[in-house]
């Protein structure tokens, strides 16, 4: 079973997009960053990523299960309605780096886009000066191999601020955030019960921890700039399991 457990992960992560380079960070210098007060920029967006719910009675399946994983992580998202992480990005780290370097924020909605290279994103836009392009890159639950009814939950990001004249990123980042290690790990029923309200607290604390991760180590932003990822989604699954009369594995 576990050997079956790596293949169909193989298969699976590159269907969520999940990055290879783990937080992965070009930051901003110290030229571009006086060149951004005042100038323009849009930022834009990308559709939901699919979602993989990695269970083991469809890991069984090998490659038929990769697909069934992920009609059914889609499916588990839309039931629940369960918001993308990126919407965090755009809320918050958007908003305080527009904040912090002085960036005109072009009115309207933010478009959603296809292409995710720096040029071909650049080439999506006009008018502006600047493209802060924000996309979730993959999610998912996986249960754990040494406990079937345990499960761990991962999230990935990527965010550019692009340059759309050049075409180039003048910062760019990849996050990737899970909960492997997690002493309380949920089993599948409790991260879907009450609309999946685990699951979506889960999530929107990696992505919490994307937006940090961005914030200092890619846009290099001041202390307090950004807003704290909140109380209540500092580590969710731990908060659960209290409640719920759960002790932390060892």
């Amino acid at each position: 079973m576990l050997k079956r457990l790596s293949l169909v992960l193989l298969l699976v992560i590159p269907l969520t997009g999940v990055a290879k380079d783990k937080n992965k960070i070009t930051p901003i210098s110290e030229v571009a960053m006086t060149a951004l007060n005042g100038k323009s920029v849009i930022v834009t967006r990308h559709e939901k990523a699919a979602f993989t719910a990695f269970t083991a009675g469809k890991a069984a399946f090998a490659l038929i299960g990769a697909g069934a994983m992920v009609a059914a992580g889609n499916q588990i998202v839309k039931e629940n309605e369960i918001a993308d992480p990126a919407d965090i990005l755009e809320h918050e780290l958007a908003a305080a780096v527009i904040k912090q370097y002085g960036l005109q924020l072009k009115a309207g909605s933010s478009p959603v886009i296809k292409p995710s290279k720096a040029r071909d994103v650049a080439a999506t836009q006009s008018d502006v000066d600047y493209i802060l392009d924000l996309q979730s890159t993959g999610w998912m639950f996986a249960y754990i191999p040494s406990n079937w009814d345990a499960y761990w939950i991962s999230y990935s990001a990527h965010a550019q601020l692009i340059n759309r004249v050049s075409g180039k990123p003048v910062a760019e980042g990849n996050c990737y955030s899970d909960t492997q290690k997690h002493p309380m790990p949920p089993t599948k029923d409790a991260m879907l019960a009450n609309k999946a309200q685990l699951l979506k607290d889960v999530t929107a604390s990696l992505g919490w921890h994307c937006a940090q991760v961005f914030g200092k180590e890619q846009f290099k932003l001041p202390d307090g700039v950004l807003a704290a990822t909140p109380s209540d989604l500092t580590d969710p699954q731990t908060a659960y399991g209290l409640v719920n009369g759960k002790a932390p594995s060892k």
